[in-house]
């Protein structure tokens, strides 16, 4: 009996994988096939519950049931509510006027011709209230992401994160392969395939008859549970053997391991964490997966650069508000809005700019840093790597040579204008590549020296942006009028050329002197019937010089002849 419950314990903790026959995703992007991938480990998570490295063998379970139940506990307050109000709940008629709503929002001008006549505000509000009720978010949060995405694409986006992501681990290469790995593990009745042509150390398990946390394998350090996006700052960071490297929030170890095992145990890698508790499972990880060049340390990032030496490369998977892990943390539903997103977004300036300052700009091998966040907020993304481009001396590089999938950043949101190399970044979605929605940057410094100002930020617009939002029908039938000139026709202003404008400015300028030009500019008549006179003074002025030309070249042939005859009669006489 207690074999029985064993195993039936452990296939319940064992989340089930999205099969490809079943995937939810539809038509995959091009070249992003076999990306049905991965829990996130949680690193740089603020506040979030502890990850499956860091809980004992028997605790690689989801997230608990708590969060899970609050999420429930508001969805069904809010079916209660509208039960309250007399309005019956069905779900399914619910979930299709979501669907009605983001497609008519998305065609909104053939709506209109057909005949839709409730303006475009009052749907975006039914349909930021009907996803809030039916995904269970806050209000905020769903206008949020209604707002950042298409209507439909930010439907796709709530449904993802109902779904349950398969379970990922990354093979050790300091201690086995992943073919052998992947052998083992079969024998103790784990299905597992690799992740995909992208990574060569990744697995993804379907099903598992004993827990995959305590096996012989995962004991010895074969193995790390860790997401498929987590993999992915690692490798666009692609350490270098010898090097001194950085890993600012390294708890509970995933990323910091995986460092370790590129650089080959060689060198210096240096991995801090701010919250002592999380250090624990940090060096627990790192003596578990044999790792000889590692040095923990539990200091404030920020105060990092006044004990650490020059850097060649650091990694800051800063601490956010974790919105891309809502499949995994469903609380981030409920607990975080706009104000959290600028408030982590402040100190994630200051710990990019202080991993900024500690790396070396003249290493021969390095100078670079990796910035990432498990989150899809703007203000926690592009808005933090374009502060760092106008406050150090750093560039974006693309890292597309180690990972060659993903949507490029932001250059624009909203009202919001961002350096044109944030498309070098890399957004991954739930939705698209079926992995925790994360966000990558690299960026390469180009010299020790701080700028003593911040560069000016030229492309801040009003804030009031005439998108098609503000398109009502007020707008719409109104006229604009247009000052009329003599005629009926409209006057149109000539733009004024560079000389125009410089002609005008000189007109300026005498009039604030106050004094007329000494030799003014005579009118155009006359100055049409003077034209030829000029002409005429300067050919009869040519002909003269001409003609003085001419007789001096006759002088000046004739005098030596003369001597000549001279000197030949002196000459006859004398003989």
């Amino acid at each position: 009996m207690k074999k029985k419950r064993a195993a039936k314990t452990a296939k319940s903790k064992t989340p089930k994988a999205i099969k490809p026959e079943e995937d939810w995703l539809g038509d995959e992007a091009e070249g992003e096939n076999e990306l049905d991938l991965g829990s996130d480990d949680g690193e740089g998570i603020d506040q979030a519950p502890e990850e499956e490295e860091e809980a004992p063998p028997d605790d690689d379970e989801p997230p608990a049931d708590d969060d899970n139940e609050a999420g429930d506990a508001q969805m069904g307050s809010r079916i209660l509510a509208r039960v309250a109000e007399g309005k019956q709940m069905d779900l399914t008629a619910l979930k299709q006027e979501i669907q009605d709503d983001a497609g008519l929002l998305s065609n909104w001008r053939k709506a209109q011709e057909l005949g839709e006549k409730r303006p475009r505000e009052e749907v975006f509000k039914n349909l930021v209230s009907n996803c809030s009720t039916y995904f269970g978010y806050s209000e905020e949060l769903a206008e949020y992401f209604l707002q950042m995405f298409s209507p439909e694409t930010a439907v796709k986006f709530f449904e993802a994160n109902e779904q349950q992501r398969p379970l990922t681990l990354r093979t050790n290469t300091l201690k086995a392969r992943r073919s052998s790995l992947l052998q083992a593990l079969t024998q103790r009745k784990v299905q597992v395939d690799p992740i995909g042509s992208w990574t060569k150390v990744g697995l993804k398990v379907y099903q598992s008859q004993v827990p995959v946390g305590a096996t012989p394998e995962y004991l010895g350090g074969h193995y790390m549970i860790q997401s498929a996006s987590s993999f992915i700052p690692v490798m666009a960071l692609a350490p270098q053997q010898d090097e001194v490297v950085l890993d600012m929030a390294a708890a509970p170890g995933g990323k910091t391991t995986y460092i370790g095992q590129l650089m080959r145990n060689s060198g210096t890698l240096f991995a801090n964490d701010l919250r002592k508790d999380r250090c624990k499972a940090l060096v627990a990880n790192v003596h578990r997966l044999g790792l000889t060049n590692v040095v923990v340390t539990n200091l404030d990032g920020k105060k990092l650069s006044k004990m650490l030496p020059r850097l060649d490369r650091v990694l800051l998977d800063a601490p956010c508000t974790g919105s891309g892990i809502i499949a995994r943390d469903p609380s981030v539903k409920v607990k975080r809005g706009q104000k959290d997103f600028e408030s982590h977004s402040r100190l994630q300036k200051e710990l990019l700019t202080a991993a900024i300052d500690m790396v070396d700009a003249g290493s021969k091998t390095g100078g670079y840093i990796v910035y990432s966040t498990c989150s899809v907020a703007v203000e926690e993304n592009e808005a933090v790597v374009d502060h760092a481009l106008k406050t150090r001396n750093v560039e974006l590089v693309s890292f597309t040579s180690a990972v060659n999938f993903g949507v490029e950043g932001l250059c624009k949101y909203r009202e919001r204008r961002f350096h044109p190399s944030l498309n070098l970044a890399r957004r991954y979605y739930p939705h698209v590549h079926n992995m925790d929605g994360f966000f990558v940057a690299k960026l390469k410094k180009t010299s020790n020296k701080v700028p003593e100002r911040a560069k000016k930020d030229r492309s801040k617009m009003e804030d009031k942006v005439w998108g098609e939002e503000h398109w009502t029908s007020d707008f719409m039938d109104s006229v604009v009028d247009f000052e009329e000139s003599n005629g009926s026709a409209v006057t149109k202003k000539k733009k004024m050329t560079a000389r125009d404008r410089k002609k005008q400015r000189r007109e300026e300028l005498v009039k604030a002197r106050g004094y007329q030009q000494k030799y003014p500019p005579k009118a155009k008549e006359e100055s049409a019937q003077d034209s030829t006179e000029p002409l005429r003074k300067a050919k009869v002025k040519s002909l003269k010089k001409k003609k003085e030309k001419r007789a001096l070249d006759q002088d000046a042939a004739e005098a030596p002849v003369k001597k000549t005859r001279k000197t030949n009669k002196a000459k006859n006489r004398k003989a």
